[in-house]
């Protein structure tokens, strides 16, 4: 003010954040991170499963998603269900025998089989998964893969090392995915 001409009026100080736009944007992302984990915690998947309540208050699919991300990081070994080793099938049939629901797979241990036991139950589409649900992929016109859907467009799954039990999105797989197996958790 002590340059200003006498009786000149001066602009008002701008409100603007000071922050600089890096910062902001930083923040945001940072914002979304944190939305993105609150989404996918287990109060959330326990919100959009619809599973029924079994032991200690948790759905199914709750308790079927806690044993999978309990197995992340295990390895890979064909043939095998656990507990520290899997292959694509053993790890779904062992996520829904530790929920106590093998019956609820069929008793065919292969991805293949899985497909077919659901295919006679008319319980297979390539749209609306719900958590819980198998996941299986083609490769060369056969079936290769099965996963569970876990939700947001992920799966957890079995794959070969050095990756072993990962969570990974529908899409990422070399495999093609091919369809959705319901499980019709209440």
């Amino acid at each position: 003010m002590a340059n200003a001409a006498p009786g000149a009026e001066t602009a008002p100080k701008s409100r603007r954040s000071r922050t600089p736009r890096p910062l902001r944007l930083a923040l945001v992302a940072g914002l979304l991170a944190l939305a993105t984990i609150a989404l996918e915690s287990p109060v959330a998947i326990q919100a959009h499963s619809g599973g029924t309540t079994g032991r200690y208050g948790r759905t199914d699919a709750t308790r079927i998603v806690r044993f999978l991300e309990s197995k992340i990081g295990d390895r890979f070994q064909m043939g095998a269900n656990g507990p520290r080793r899997f292959d694509c099938s053993g790890l779904v049939y062992a996520a829904y025998k530790n929920a106590g629901l093998a019956s609820r797979i069929g008793g065919a241990r292969t991805a293949a089989g899985y497909y077919y036991y659901f295919k006679r139950h008319h319980a297979v589409s390539r749209s609306n998964p719900r958590v819980g649900d198998i996941v299986v992929w083609k490769e060369h016109g056969k079936i290769a893969h099965s996963g569970i859907y876990v939700g947001h467009g992920h799966v957890i799954s079995a794959l070969i090392n050095p990756w072993g039990v990962k969570r990974t999105h529908i899409g990422t797989l070399h495999a093609q995915f091919f369809a959705f197996l319901h499980v019709h958790l209440k």
